[in-house]
């Protein structure tokens, strides 16, 4: 039931504010096709994203072996 009442209010905003919905728009689109356009930054994302799964990877051990 909140999530409709977000959805309504948002509407209501739209329909009231339509230049500020599209000057919102414009600026999200601006920064989007900014930080896309900036590969470096792209890569470290990426490098933190994926710290944490190859931090804990299990060691591959052959069976029978002792620790």
């Amino acid at each position: 039931m909140k999530k409709l009442l977000w959805i309504a209010a948002a509407l209501v905003l739209l329909v009231l504010f339509p230049g500020l919905a599209q000057a919102l728009a414009a600026a999200i689109s601006a920064t989007a096709l900014f930080l896309a356009a900036q590969p470096i930054l792209i890569g470290v994302v990426l490098g933190l994203i994926a710290a944490p799964h190859l931090r804990h990877s299990k060691k591959f051990t052959p069976e029978g072996a002792t620790r």
